[in-house]
């Protein structure tokens, strides 16, 4: 790599690391209040945004998958609220996404250490769909 991608590539990985530790406090703190405030969900969104921004930038295929569909089922929450979740749910989305958070600092360290990312992401991904399906289902049954 020439000093100009090496260059890009460290901004990558301290920015996403930042953000990965900032996601892991702000989990616990949500986990030990039982819900996500408005500005959690916001910055969730937000730290998925960016993360599969960047991550789509430098081809890092598996962590923009991960992070886009985090993103959208964060939007989905951030449209509808967190009130539309049972607790079971929301149980579900904190468990969601601490193995989310584990997943994409497992790829960040593949990154780091010049190791090939995953390419078989698609049954973690299912299990990001399938709660979305979950929840998005559910509300439609209550309307």
């Amino acid at each position: 790599m020439d000093n100009g991608t090496d260059s890009l590539l460290e901004t990558y990985l301290f920015e996403t690391g930042t953000l990965l530790e900032q996601l892991d406090e702000l989990l616990i703190v949500a986990e030990q209040n039982g819900d996500f405030t408005e500005d959690n969900v916001n910055e969730i969104f937000r730290s998925m945004h960016t993360i599969k921004g960047s991550s789509a930038m430098l081809e890092f295929n598996s962590l923009m998958e991960i992070a886009h569909h985090i993103e959208d089922l964060f939007f989905y929450i951030r449209e509808n609220g967190m009130d539309t979740l049972t607790a079971e749910q929301k149980n579900e989305l904190f468990n969601l996404m601490f193995s989310s958070v584990d997943k994409l600092r497992e790829e960040v360290t593949k990154v780091e250490n010049n190791q090939p990312l995953d390419t078989n992401i698609d049954s973690f991904i299912q299990n990001i769909n399938a709660f979305l399906n979950k929840i998005s289902s559910a509300e439609a049954d209550t309307t």
